[in-house]
């Protein structure tokens, strides 16, 4: 989802400034640590492992479902230890725990490295843990030929299907906020899960007298030009999950964002007359190019050099869409004729430490080690080469 990779838990109002300044570190010992803490105003009891703890006491907690807490030192009542390795949870496990927290309604598919809880149809919810798989598998072959070094996740994977949209929004606003409104889905930083509705349910797709989530809807839907951008926002998102779980990139590091947008939309480019529903890695994204070219030839596009050093542009909404067609058009340039010094940086990017921002000079400095230190140099060789797309 453009934008909304969410970095807004619940639990930490103040996360910039922690992102900003946070001078935390890595325990010497690690052990499971039971944390009482206020959180949204009432004492809730975490279990985890500290990742990362300040000198006032304040902590980085992964808990055994992979979920994210920033707690500061003033919001933590008690802490105790056990001495114990965290385990993350199995299939089975992951699913009684999310069973719980979604409560009545919902039911879980269970795939080979997926966890999907929803209260639509088995069948939308096999559909899409289906394509996911597919995504993954084909992600990590992927980069593995690439030269960098990621894996299978640790742990399985979590996804929320919702059966409406209404449902989905509910759930999201505590992380999104009212400016998720439009988004069909997205992929959270802190819980590690993926959200999303029922595409089939969305009225302007549906066929007429037809019941939600079946095959035949499934199909309808894939066969419709509309579906095109909602069947890519899920490979999208479901690109930045596998991307954080399997080495390619840290959460909560410093990931600049035109990189991170860029490599989800890389591998989300769908093709629907497959019945596989999404196929292939690294096509045009036609939509991104021809953005990117229009605002090119009339002078618009910023250089380089501004997208590189900072988020904003991704950040900032009234130039959000145009800085996501520059980091396709980038991504894909570089990994298409840069692939060796691409993942050298990636590789480099994926041991960035957690909660320390790198300032423009040093991420400058970062992408000019690996590809080159003459940006303009570069930038004519890209004019170059990405004018020949059709």
């Amino acid at each position: 989802m453009e934008g909304m990779t969410s970095l807004r838990p619940t639990h930490c109002a103040s996360l910039a400034v922690c992102l900003l300044f946070a001078s935390l570190v890595a325990p010497e010992v690690s052990a499971v640590e039971h944390v009482l803490a206020n959180i949204d105003g009432r004492q809730r009891e975490l279990t985890g492992q500290i990742v990362l703890e300040d000198s006032a006491g304040g902590v980085l907690l992964e808990t055994d479902e992979g979920e994210l807490w920033l707690l500061s030192a003033d919001n933590i009542h008690s802490r105790t230890s056990d001495n114990k390795s965290l385990a993350p949870l199995d299939k089975e496990q992951l699913a009684e725990r999310l069973l719980s927290e979604m409560g009545p309604g919902f039911q879980v598919h269970k795939s080979k490295n997926y966890v999907v809880v929803f209260n639509t149809t088995r069948t939308y919810a096999k559909w899409c843990s289906s394509l996911l798989e597919r995504l993954q598998k084909a992600f990590i072959v992927y980069w593995n030929k690439k030269g960098c070094d990621v894996h299978k996740p640790v742990a399985p994977l979590a996804v929320l299907v919702f059966s409406d949209r209404n449902s989905y929004l509910r759930y999201a606003k505590k992380e999104l906020g009212p400016g998720g409104s439009n988004a069909i889905g997205y992929y959270s930083l802190f819980t590690n899960r993926i959200a999303m509705y029922d595409l089939t349910g969305m009225q302007e797709l549906r066929r007429q007298n037809s019941k939600r989530g079946t095959m035949h809807d499934i199909t309808a839907l894939l066969n419709q030009r509309a579906a095109v951008p909602l069947v890519a926002t899920i490979v999208h998102e479901a690109t930045h999950q596998i991307s954080y779980n399997c080495g390619l990139q840290t959460r909560l590091a410093d990931n600049p964002a035109w990189l991170s947008e860029g490599l989800a939309m890389f591998f989300e480019t769908p093709d629907l007359s497959s019945n596989r529903s999404w196929t292939g890695i690294g096509k045009v994204n036609y939509s991104r190019w021809d953005l990117f070219r229009k605002n090119f030839n009339s002078g618009k596009e910023k250089k380089l050099e501004e997208l590189l050093a900072s988020d904003d542009r991704l950040r900032e909404p009234r130039t959000t869409v145009d800085a996501y067609a520059a980091s396709w058009a980038w991504t894909y340039f570089l990994i298409k004729w840069h692939p060796e010094e691409y993942a050298a940086y990636l590789n480099m990017l994926s041991e960035k430490p957690m909660l320390k921002r790198d300032d423009p000079q040093t991420r400058l400095a970062d992408f000019r080690k690996y590809l080159g230190e003459d940006l303009r140099v570069l930038e004519e060789e890209f004019i170059r080469r990405m004018s020949r797309i059709d």
